[in-house]
Formats: C-alpha cells, sequence, structure tokens
C-alpha cells in the first residue's frame, strides 16, 4: 500500500511538473509573439509614419525618380541631352545641375564634374576595363569581377545611362589625388559641402554608406542623382535609398486605389 501511494504521489508530482511545464512554454511562446508582433508593429508603424509624410503630387513613375540598377536593367533610354562643362547629362537637369555647381564655387569650393551620361554600350567598356584593370594589377579573373562588382554597376543597370547622374568632385581634391575617384573624399571639407547642400538643388548622394543593401553599390562620396528637390529633402532628412523612396511612393499610390 505504501509502495502504491508512492508511486502515486510521483506520477501526480511527474504530471505536474508536465503542465507546469507546458504553462511556461505556452507563456514563453506567448511573450516571444508579443515581442515579435511588437517589432513589426514599430517598424509598420514607421513606414506607415513616412507614407504619410511623402511629398505630396509626386509619383513613382515620375521621370526623375527611375530607378535603374543591377536588378531593375533597362534598355537604352531616350531623352534630349546637353552639356555641362563638356559633359553630357540629361537637359532637364542642366540648370540645377549649373547651380550646384556655382553654389559650390560660390562657397569657396569649386568643383568638377567628372563623369555625367553613359550609353549601355559605354559603360560595358567601363566594366570591361575595370576588370582588366584589377587583372592587370595581379588580381584572378574572380577577384577582378568581385571588386568591379563592389563599385561600377553592370551595363543596363548603371545611374549614368538615366542622365541624371553625375561624378562630382572637389576640385583641388581630386587634382591633387591622382583624379580619383576614392570615397575617401569625405573627408575634405569641399566634398562635405557638396554632400551636405546637394538636396538644396535637388540632388541626392546616390550610394550611401548604409544603402548597399538596397542599391547594391558600395559607398561613393561623388556620385549625385538629380530627383527634384521635394524628393531630395525628404529623402535626405529620412536617410532613404531611391529604391527605398520609390518603395514608400508605390506603397502610397496602391493605398489610394
Amino acid at each position: 500500500m505504501l509502495k502504491r501511494n508512492l508511486l502515486r504521489g510521483l506520477a501526480l508530482v511527474s504530471l505536474a511538473g508536465v503542465l507546469a511545464g507546458c504553462g511556461a512554454s505556452q507563456l514563453t511562446s506567448k511573450a516571444t509573439s508579443s515581442s515579435t508582433s511588437a517589432k513589426s508593429t514599430k517598424t509598420q508603424t514607421k513606414r506607415q509614419r513616412l507614407i504619410s509624410a511623402l511629398p505630396k503630387g509626386v509619383k513613382s513613375t515620375d521621370s526623375d525618380l527611375v530607378v535603374v540598377n543591377k536588378w531593375h536593367k533597362r534598355a537604352e533610354m531616350t531623352f534630349n541631352k546637353s552639356s555641362v562643362d563638356g559633359i553630357e547629362v540629361r537637359s532637364s537637369i542642366v540648370k540645377p545641375l549649373e547651380a550646384f555647381l556655382a553654389g559650390a564655387k560660390k562657397a569657396g569650393y569649386p568643383a568638377t564634374i567628372v563623369s555625367g551620361y553613359r550609353s549601355v554600350a559605354y559603360q560595358k567598356e567601363v566594366w570591361d576595363q575595370s576588370i582588366q584593370t584589377y587583372e592587370n594589377q595581379g588580381k584572378s579573373a574572380k577577384e577582378a569581377l568581385k571588386l568591379t562588382k563592389e563599385y561600377v554597376a553592370v551595363p543596363s543597370g548603371s545611374e549614368h545611362e538615366t542622365g541624371l547622374a553625375a561624378d562630382i568632385m572637389n576640385t583641388h581634391w581630386y587634382s591633387t589625388h591622382g583624379n580619383q575617384l576614392l570615397s575617401s573624399s569625405d573627408k575634405n571639407k569641399g566634398q562635405q559641402w557638396l554632400i551636405n547642400h546637394a538636396a538644396d538643388y535637388g540632388f541626392v548622394l546616390r550610394f550611401t554608406k548604409d544603402g548597399k543593401q538596397s542599391t547594391g553599390i558600395d559607398y561613393e562620396s561623388w556620385h549625385f542623382r538629380y530627383v527634384g528637390k521635394a524628393s531630395a529633402e525628404f529623402m535626405t532628412k529620412h536617410n532613404l535609398t531611391l529604391e527605398q523612396y520609390v518603395s514608400l511612393l508605390q506603397a502610397r499610390e496602391k493605398a489610394a486605389k
């Protein structure tokens, strides 16, 4: 009898433990679910706030906001072209680009346009040349391709093919550093002026330090893209890449249908 009661008692204790464990597990599961849900809600709330604050009258389909990258390749685009300081760009950005350069000069930081519009064919030349340069330095074909992908857009996936982008460098820094495009140029006050005042003229720094996941390109302190003043101010204020900004615009347009 004593043995039977003891076994019964142990069984009850064991059952209680299992039930308690289930309860704790359920509570932990609920807490984890609640935490995940809270994070999701917080993220969603931030996105909704951004969508609500988007500039009025701007559409994801506006020509100034065309997205071109390795995931969104485009055939050769057709538009009017004009030259600024001997560099070809889309005619529609000539005035803001000239104003940007004039502003830099007035501030005491003359700037140079290094590159503007490129055809798909020319971008392929740039791509091939980059790979060849790395191989000439002793890199393997695989290494050369990897390094090229970090800073050079694939043909049909280059910003320069839009005519809305320009590589702009502080003239003094550029001429005293072997005419190279280097991210370290952002330590120069003149390049800092360009980065900090780009939005005043409708431009944004296209490839930011923390934007590679959405742009596919590493940080470039010299690559500016025209998107219009309203969009430039919003993107700069909220540290958004063009891909992220257009995604928000598309979400607003979808919700309005």
